[in-house]
């Protein structure tokens, strides 16, 4: 109990944050169950655990979250299939936060400004890149690499030296050109411009301790094992790595329209190669401001057998998608904005139906339907449940029991038979 009232309390003020543009958003997300199941079972997923997917992904499909802010705080809805299921809410002051829920309606909880600091401390330190130790602070990393990234990107730029231009007629996309300029670019210049690169920022002690402080906070965000004593070492190594795999040549074809005042739209399209054992292929497309088509092709070797490779980036009409493919293994994401929110359809190993959709709608206007106040219930501090000191815990977990958890299970029971048969089965 003490630990779900703490996860209440911070998810709802992280929540919240979602509301920053409405007064109330609205969040669905629909998992295609054929392709999950498939996948699972794909993946070596025993078939004893199976019975377990159907009931997870029904209720998944049937959740729809609902944030509304007000001036003193805000309320967060969940409802299966359109019925009321949880509800809570709370306001805020200069003293902190009262917080009710349909789970306890006989009780209210106040949490102080102290204990929500803490609690959105520890929010914020779970989130990849946050700030402060192990962070990334992006104002200072600006600061300390303005200096030594400009010379390099200069560098990079003169690298490409355009050729004579060629008049013709091209045609890309359904787009005509007459123009077309050849690119060749020096790797060497690029390679060396690297270099210098990588030894200044070795010597830099305030360089190498805000990478090192990225790599530690990125290395604790996502589980990798992190080594500081060798950090230094480990960054010279990876750099020359990466070094390594920069292409023997860089050639390119840009294409415009002599008579387009504007430059759009231009075509660039060009070849990297790394020996006789691979290379790859590009495109750029831009149409006009705000809309634009990239990508590449690319065939890999391994061994004697050649793997492709595919990548794209597509952004207009108010949407944007992109893919990356390899063999048989496919990942993409298609997203359209409009006005009141935005569509996102996932897509895994299958390039025509999306495994995960969310939509997201948000409205202006909203009120908190749970009144935030004591009337009629017990007043209870969170900072008294999290120590354990309070006398009313028992009374606080009997509410929930008896009242919130009873009328939870009920919706459960009649929108999602599946889960209620699932639970149903594991207690017998």
């Amino acid at each position: 109990m003490k630990k779900l009232l703490a996860l209440i309390v911070a998810l709802m003020m992280a929540l919240t944050c979602v509301s920053a543009f409405a007064d109330n958003v609205y969040t669905k997300v629909t998992v295609n169950g054929d392709l999950a199941k498939g996948l699972l079972s794909g993946f070596g997923m025993p078939e004893d655990q199976m019975a377990i997917v159907d009931p997870v992904i029904a209720l998944v499909n049937a959740l729809g979250v609902s944030v509304t802010t007000v001036a003193d705080g805000a309320q967060i809805d969940l409802d299966l299939n359109g019925s009321p299921a949880v509800t809570l809410g709370f306001a805020a002051d200069e003293q902190g936060a009262k917080v009710v829920s349909n789970l306890i309606p006989n009780y209210l909880l106040t949490v102080s400004q102290e204990t929500i600091g803490q609690l959105m401390e520890q929010v914020a330190a779970n989130m990849p890149g946050a700030g402060g130790e192990g962070g990334m602070n992006m104002g200072a990393m600006m600061e300390t690499f303005g200096g030594y990234f400009q010379p390099w990107f200069e560098a990079c730029a003169s690298a490409g030296q355009p050729g004579d231009p060629v008049t013709g007629e091209y045609e890309f996309e359904g787009y005509k050109f007459d123009t077309m300029v050849p690119v060749t670019v020096d790797m060497a210049v690029i390679t060396e411009a690297t270099r210098k690169l990588i030894d200044d920022l070795s010597a830099d002690p305030a360089a190498m301790a805000a990478i090192k402080g990225f790599a530690q906070g990125f290395a604790q965000n996502t589980g990798e094992t992190f080594d500081p004593e060798n950090f230094e070492e480990t960054f010279k190594t990876g750099m020359q790595e990466w070094m390594a795999h920069f292409p023997d040549t860089v050639t390119a074809e840009f294409y415009v329209d002599s008579t387009d005042e504007d430059g759009m739209p231009f075509y660039l399209q060009g070849e990297s190669v790394w020996g006789e054992e691979s290379g790859f292929t590009y495109y750029m497309l831009f149409v006009e401001e705000g809309n634009m088509d990239m990508g590449y092709q690319m065939t890999a070797k391994d061994g004697d057998e050649e793997v492709p490779m595919q990548a794209g980036f597509t952004m207009k009409d108010g949407g944007m998608s992109m893919y990356f493919s390899m063999g048989d293994m496919y990942i993409g994401l298609a997203m359209n904005f409009s006005g009141d929110g935005f569509a996102m359809d996932v897509y895994f190993m299958d390039a025509d139906n999306p495994l995960v959709s969310v939509t997201v709608t948000m409205i202006e206007g909203g009120e908190r339907t749970l009144a935030v106040d004591g009337a009629g219930k017990t007043t209870l501090a969170v900072e008294d449940v999290m120590s354990g000191q309070s006398e009313g815990i028992e009374g606080l977990a009997g509410d929930f029991m008896a009242n919130g958890l009873g009328a939870l299970m009920g919706t459960l029971s009649e929108q999602v038979p599946e889960v209620a048969g699932l639970m149903n089965m594991m207690a017998g």
